[in-house]
């Protein structure tokens, strides 16, 4: 019977949360470009994109990381990159914007 009463009291186990990290925008630029990694700011305006719009789906202008410094070759590399290991999904147009869902978050 102790056995059947310590199974109904037991409390079922809770997840831990994921870690959160909050980092200025400023220390990730300076980071990237003395690691001569513009990937990296691609990956962290992919994030951030996703907070603003509050949606997993977004677009990710051009200009918005060419204002960073990144060409749109190094965002259609890492993009390509991303799909291919199903981190994301891209909806190509021609000549628009593309539209950038995010698998798992």
């Amino acid at each position: 019977m102790d056995a059947q009463v310590k199974q109904r009291s037991a409390s079922p186990k809770r997840k831990k949360p994921e870690p959160f990290v909050q980092v200025p925008w400023w220390w990730i630029k300076m980071a990237a470009k003395a690691a001569s990694s513009p990937a990296t700011l691609v990956l962290v305006e992919l994030l951030y994109a996703r907070w603003k719009a509050k949606s997993s789906t977004f677009s990710l202008p051009n200009s918005r990381l060419k204002a960073l410094g990144v060409s749109r070759d190094v965002k259609r590399r890492v993009l390509r990159d991303l799909e291919r290991r199903q981190v994301i999904l891209v909806k190509r147009s021609a000549r628009k914007t593309a539209i950038i869902t995010l698998i798992g978050l």
